[in-house]
């Protein structure tokens, strides 16, 4: 009866062992998915403002057009502006439908296909739509003089061909200075320029994840 009674106790013990665990990890699971969803803000308002600005950029191109430009060079920048208009908001949709259909109630694995999709969809954005601005201003000013009815290649066309010449050498100098960050003595350099081309609140939330799966794994 004594050994019975002691592999009863000993059974109750690990019930109430496990028990125990799955509540702390539930715990820990529910913290760690409110620090994920805090970590999205920042991308979710800053895919807000860059939705408004692709409108916005839509809107100066639509104007133009109700102006009917004849200088082809107007023409060009004018279509320039629009499309990148329609990208941003292309782009700022996607990563929010991402945010949006993110399942905090699903398991990890769901949660980093979810992420590593989203960190994909930033990078292409983030290249496409960033690294364009070093030749983008001068469409944008173009169009902007436009609608006050000044033709700025007519006008300046050294000043057009400068600007593109400096959007070319700020574009080769971001590309010298990425691979310049991928040396091996450049770690801090190296972190920061991920942290510009990845985008830090989804590396923070992958983190996060990491961190849950971690724990699962040990409380195992």
């Amino acid at each position: 009866m004594e050994l019975d009674e002691l592999r009863n106790a000993w059974e109750m013990l690990g019930q109430q062992l496990n028990r125990q665990s799955a509540i702390n990890l539930a715990i820990y699971n529910h913290q760690k998915v409110t620090t994920i969803r805090s970590s999205l803000r920042p991308l979710l308002w800053g895919q807000a403002l860059q939705l408004c600005m692709g409108i916005v950029a839509i809107l100066f191109a639509a104007i133009l057009w109700t102006m009917k430009p004849a200088a082809v060079p107007v023409i060009a920048a004018g279509a320039i502006v629009h499309l990148y208009g329609i990208l941003c908001v292309v782009g700022a949709g996607v990563l929010l439908n991402g945010i949006r259909r993110i399942d905090y109630s699903g398991s990890v694995l769901e949660m980093q296909d979810r992420l590593a999709r989203m960190r994909r969809a930033y990078i292409v954005s983030g290249i496409v739509l960033g690294l364009s601005w070093w030749f983008l201003w001068m469409p944008f000013l173009m169009v902007l003089l436009a609608l006050v009815h000044v033709n700025l290649y007519a006008n300046a066309p050294a000043l057009v061909w400068i600007g593109t010449a400096v959007g070319v050498a700020g574009l080769a100098g971001m590309l010298c200075l990425y691979r310049y960050s991928r040396m091996p003595s450049h770690d801090r350099l190296r972190r920061f320029v991920d942290e510009a081309v990845i985008g830090r609140s989804l590396q923070r939330a992958q983190a996060q994840l990491d961190e849950i799966r971690q724990f699962a794994q040990e409380a195992a």
